[in-house]
């Protein structure tokens, strides 16, 4: 592609590919928006059921939640790479490459889960060091051990959705997501509360319940693999399954940058409920109900940002940069639309959305001021997983990752402790103090991350103009 002859668009010529990226933006973030809700809402059906039973259920939950979370981001985000190498093969229409692909990431899901199983079934020694509270200590384990025995099961499932995703074939794995969020729901019915003569688990339920239902999508998936002839032409099946020790270099430089950002972004969210558990189950119970809340609207933008690695990654193979240029531009004028929306209904309405969880009234007044909270930081948080979501289709991951470590671990994190347990800048806030920290953070984040993309695609169009 001669940039130097296409770059040159009249404004007209313009708005029309912007409208048409618009629409192929839409039309695959409505699937990713439903596959996202679905994997989203079964942490929300957790919480909220583990709260009915008990306010120390569901703070066992919120304090399992803090190690369970970032610890499935760290995992799925280096399979994530994964979506982008294979909607880079598809834009270039090497689709013999992407069974290979797949073939070795096999081989890292099965490391992974492995570590994924050691770290949560060896999780009591970290509780104790954190000093958690004794009633909420053995159920938070509990939930955790119980989640330890689904970790093959949610790899697979991992490896397997990213496979749909980057060819764009996302209708199978929402599908999939809502019969697990059918699962989920009966399951939690059953062993948190002890219907149908099973035991009355309470949280440790929960951790149960995430098991079997990720286990039920897993083949679910897997029979549907077998049987649609979409992937006859990438050659899944072939038997060369010996791990090529350059393609897992390659997968894992690509893959580990993204896990380390989303563990990075995770991890200050779970660190601060496990600081916060000193003081007290309202605390730590008001902080989960807007964690979960702010997770759930959180869908939004992390399924635009999943929508622009993937339609970014097929037009970088593809080699087609002013196509992607409009969608980038898409990315952000939904971003924008999407976040004005969400902060106005959670503020008229955060009071009403702790009550869902809860009928615990200090729980919901303190729960209901945090949201203002997540209100604020919707714009920057947008901004900033628009970037990064474009980045990764651009196979940019490396710098991303030292950004988003500034962002949050060098600047948000310590100005949300020092707000919150110190007396340093003001009295001690609690809970409040670290979530201005957060929005300190993510509006860090988003400058950063857009300054990336700036550059990045710059040097790309550049690049490419020379050849």
């Amino acid at each position: 592609m001669n940039l130097n002859k296409t770059a040159l668009l009249t404004p007209s010529a313009s708005s029309h590919s912007l409208k048409k990226q618009l629409l192929h933006l839409l039309t695959l973030a409505i699937p990713v928006i439903a596959t996202q809700f679905s994997q989203m809402a079964m942490g929300v059906v957790d919480t909220v059921m583990s709260g009915h039973a008990s306010a120390i259920d569901l703070a066992a939950v919120a304090v399992g939640s803090s190690i369970w979370i970032p610890l499935i981001l760290l995992i799925g985000g280096i399979l994530t790479a994964i979506t982008p190498t294979v909607a880079h093969f598809c834009g270039a229409k090497e689709y013999s490459r992407i069974g290979h692909t797949i073939r070795q990431s096999i081989w890292i899901g099965v490391l992974l889960s492995l570590l994924g199983f050691a770290a949560l079934f060896s999780i009591y020694d970290l509780f104790a060091f954190m000093a958690v509270k004794a009633p909420i200590l053995p159920i938070a384990t509990g939930y955790l051990q119980a989640i330890a025995w689904g970790m093959p099961a949610i790899v697979g499932f991992f490896i397997l959705r990213y496979l749909n995703e980057g060819m764009a074939n996302i209708l199978p794995v929402m599908l999939v997501g809502f019969l697990g969020l059918l699962v989920n729901v009966v399951s939690n019915f059953i062993l948190i509360f002890g219907h149908f003569g099973a035991p009355a688990l309470g949280g440790v339920g929960a951790g149960w319940a995430t098991t079997i239902t990720h286990w039920i999508m897993l083949f679910c998936l897997l029979i549907y693999l077998f049987n649609s002839k979409k992937f006859a032409h990438i050659k899944l099946f072939e038997m060369d399954m010996m791990p090529h020790i350059n393609e897992l270099k390659t997968i894992l430089a690509l893959g580990i940058p993204i896990g380390i950002t989303f563990f990075v972004e995770g991890s200050i969210f779970s660190i601060i409920a496990l600081f916060l558990a000193s003081l007290g189950v309202v605390t730590v119970a008001s902080h989960q109900i807007a964690l979960s809340f702010s997770s759930l609207i959180f869908i939004l933008p992390l399924s635009l940002s999943i929508s622009l690695t993937i339609q970014v990654g097929h037009q970088m193979g593809a080699q087609q940069y002013l196509q992607m240029r409009e969608t980038i531009k898409a990315g952000y004028l939904i971003s924008l639309s999407i976040s004005i929306i969400a902060a106005v209904l959670i503020i008229n309405y955060s009071s009403g959305i702790a009550a869902l969880y809860t009928d615990n009234i200090d729980v919901i007044e303190l729960a209901s001021s945090l949201m203002i909270f997540t209100a604020l930081y919707q714009f920057s948080d947008g901004i900033q997983l628009c970037s990064a979501g474009s980045l990764r289709g651009l196979k940019d991951t490396t710098i991303p990752m030292f950004l988003s470590i500034v962002a949050y671990w060098f600047i948000g994190f310590p100005l949300g402790y020092t707000l919150a347990l110190t007396d340093i800048i003001t009295d001690a806030m609690g809970a409040k103090g670290f979530w201005i920290g957060l929005l300190s953070g993510l509006s860090i984040s988003a400058v950063f991350m857009s300054w990336r993309l700036y550059n990045t695609f710059n040097r790309r169009c550049q690049f490419n103009q020379t050849q």
